[in-house]
């Protein structure tokens, strides 16, 4: 049963819903192994920024649920980051998902218009994407209605397995 598309930001006791929202969302779209410890610590981060050491200026989040308590039917997980190479901060988007059974409702919509409503409240810059081999086309689709396109991510998954290394070039 879906629930009026309502985004709420996240609490404490949200995190079990989080959790099972996420491997979902890992299941359907994850391109490498999942690193349980390093979820967590993103999570807490966002759930519980109290709990952040003082001088701590690692990344901040912040979820933004819809559901009701221990019933959560789509996430959109975001955070202020920066470019490699700018020390200008924008948001960045870090997961959107949407439940299978609750897709048919306007929750993508109003996750995408909730990250919009974070950019706008912090002056930041919002940069999202789809990373999908699911209903990608739809997907797109949706963001370019609500957003202006900025690009295109590609993914080439290489000839060597998972534990190839970059190679190094040696001057002569």
């Amino acid at each position: 049963m879906t629930c009026p598309s309502i985004v709420r930001i996240a609490k404490p006791d949200d995190h079990r819903e989080i959790w099972r929202l996420f491997l979902q969302g890992h299941r359907e779209n994850g391109m490498f192994a999942l690193a349980p410890e390093k979820v967590q610590w993103f999570m807490t981060r966002a759930l519980a920024p109290h709990t952040i050491p003082n001088g701590d200026t690692g990344p901040r989040g912040v979820i933004g649920v819809i559901g009701s308590d221990g019933d959560l039917e789509a996430l959109a997980f975001v955070l202020i980051s920066e470019f490699w190479y700018s020390t200008d901060k924008h948001i960045e988007e870090l997961l959107v998902y949407v439940d299978p059974e609750c897709r048919k409702s306007g929750h993508a919509r109003a996750l995408v218009n909730w990250m919009k409503e974070q950019s706008d409240y912090t002056g930041l810059k919002l940069v999202t994407g789809i990373i999908s081999n699911e209903r990608t086309e739809a997907k797109c689709r949706l963001y370019q209605r609500l957003l202006p396109k900025a690009g295109e991510f590609f993914v080439y998954m290489g000839t060597k397995g998972a534990g190839a290394q970059l190679a190094t070039v040696a001057s002569s």
